[in-house]
Parts: C-alpha cells; structure tokens; sequence
C-alpha cells in the first residue's frame, strides 16, 4: 500500500510512504505521519488540523480489503478530502485481477440422455 498527500509533495518529491497489508493500528498511524508532509494534518502554521483518526480508519480498513481480497489488483481512492471533523472519498478506481482457475483441466457439461426415439 502506498500513502501520500497530494499535490506537488507527491507529484514533485515523490513524498510517499508503503506498508504491506495487513497494517495494524500501529502500522497506519506510523504510515500516515511518515510522509514529510505529515504536519499538514496537524495544524501546519496555523490551519486547523484533519480528523486523523477517520484518516487512519479509512487506510487500515483499505489494508484489510487489500488482505483479504487479492482479486482487488489495485485500488486508488483519489480524491479524499479530509476536514476537521469528516472524510470523504470522492473517487476510487479499481481494477481486478484476471481469474485463475485451479483447475488445469477443461470444464463441460455432462450429456443428458434422453428417451430413445
């Protein structure tokens, strides 16, 4: 999994930080705030700080998808607007790996005999 930012801290200083899921609780607070612009979250310079804590939710519950469903190949949620006090995810694009079959030999159906004419 990979987090970042967005904007020119991502786009421009490839400002991102990776976990490999599952995350725990642990794992995601360390994730979120090991972006170097991790305190704009915080209240940088005055603003008003991000509701961190619906942050940290979104991204671990996005590590347990990612764990539990390796047919998800990707997910991007872009974009996700954080507020002092809410989270909205505004865009997702999936894509889906190509089924594997477990079996290596072909499927068919099984002939039905009728009455004989």
């Amino acid at each position: 999994m990979s987090f970042g930012l967005s904007g020119d801290a991502v786009d421009l200083l490839g400002d991102v930080a990776y976990g490999v899921p599952p995350l725990t609780d642990v794992d995601v607070a360390a994730m979120i705030r090991r972006v170097r612009a991790a305190p704009r979250l915080f209240g940088y310079r005055g603003a008003p700080g991000v509701d961190v804590a619906a942050l940290e939710d979104l991204v671990g519950r996005v590590s347990v998808l990612a764990d539990d469903l390796p047919e998800v190949a990707s997910l991007e949620l872009a974009p996700v607007v954080v507020a002092p006090h809410s989270l909205a995810v505004l865009g997702a694009r999936a894509t889906l790996a190509p089924p594997r079959r477990v079996d290596a030999l072909r499927r068919a159906l099984p002939m039905l005999s009728g009455p004989a004419t």
